[in-house]
Parts: structure tokens; C-alpha cells; sequence
């Protein structure tokens, strides 16, 4: 087989220095409720109980609810900003996995819940955000690298705590007095 172009193209991108960045997190939260309660949370119809400023369009579900390969969007208005999101892997109460595509940014994100011996479940999120623009490497330059006070911990145990979202005031209030 004539592999000649493909090697010219590989060639050429290995001698230089990626033009976009990319950045890899990883954070997680343990919950006092077994994954059945949590899992449901994760899903672009149900996180408008629970995030505020949370508003997608469903574009593709059969159920209307997560699923494996629903596709739903954002726009600027929702709390996470402008995207087109699709469910690339999906196993009942364990794992959800997603790309939300956004002008300047790709971001690959995989959410995991693990039951634990002592009947809480830890969630782990991964994401990879990868830069698609200069505009894209200033903001994984900007993003923050604080593994254990992710805001969407604090919403998710208000939420499984209470039943209800966390009010506009009292995560204002967190914020003040720094906890999480």
C-alpha cells in the first residue's frame, strides 16, 4: 500500500510543537446515596432541577432523558454557555460519556460512579478540553486547576441533600465565605 501522503502529513505535524493546547482534569465528590439517585441527575433534561441557569434543547432522545447517543444543545443563556453535546457512551448507573463541541473548544468528558463498601458513591468526572482556535488556547489557559472545589460537587450534594437546587443566594454565600 502507498502510504506516502499519510507519512508526509504525520511527518509534518511531529516537527512542530501542537498549534492547539489541550488540558486534561479530573475531579470527583462522594455522595451519601447509592448510584441509582445520582445517575438520573446526569442528563440534559434533569440537570434543569438541579444546576442553576441550567436550559438545553433535546435534539435526538428516544426516552427524552439520557440515553446513549441523544443529542441535545445550549445556548448562551445556559449556565455552561453555547454548545452541541452528544452521548458517546452510556451504562445504566455507572458511566456517562460526552463531547460537547463549542466553536473554539472540544470537550471529551466521562463521568463514573463508583458504590463504595460504606453505601456512599463516588463520581469522578474526566474531561479533555481540546483548543480548536487561538480564542480556544486562551481559555484552557484560564481554566482552573482546583481539584477538589468543583461548583458542580456543591450543586449535586445540595441537590441529593435537599431535593431542591441551591438558591442564587446561598451559593452567592458560599462563594463569600469560601466553602464548598
Amino acid at each position: 500500500m502507498d502510504t506516502s501522503k499519510s507519512d508526509r502529513l504525520v511527518q509534518k505535524f511531529l516537527q512542530h510543537e501542537p498549534k492547539y493546547k489541550r488540558k486534561i482534569q479530573e475531579f470527583s465528590g462522594t455522595f451519601e446515596t447509592t448510584p441509582e439517585k445520582i445517575f438520573p441527575l446526569l442528563c440534559p433534561a434533569r440537570e434543569a432541577d438541579w444546576i442553576p441557569g441550567w436550559d438545553s434543547e433535546l435534539i435526538y432522545t428516544k426516552s427524552g432523558y439520557a440515553e446513549d447517543k441523544c443529542v441535545f444543545r445550549t445556548n448562551k443563556s445556559n449556565s455552561a454557555g453555547v454548545g452541541l453535546w452528544i452521548f458517546t457512551g452510556f451504562k445504566l448507573n455507572e458511566y456517562v460519556e460526552f463531547v460537547r463541541f463549542q466553536r473554539d473548544m472540544l470537550l471529551h468528558c466521562k463521568i463514573c460512579l463508583t458504590q463504595n463498601k460504606d453505601g456512599t458513591t463516588t463520581a469522578t468526572w474526566k474531561t479533555i478540553s481540546t483548543s480548536l482556535s487561538e480564542k480556544g488556547n486562551q481559555e484552557i489557559e484560564r481554566m482552573s486547576v482546583d481539584k477538589k472545589h468543583n461548583p458542580i460537587i456543591q450543586l449535586m450534594h445540595h441537590y441529593l441533600r435537599n431535593g431542591k437546587m441551591i438558591s442564587k443566594h446561598s451559593l452567592i454565600m458560599n462563594k463569600i465565605h469560601g466553602q464548598h
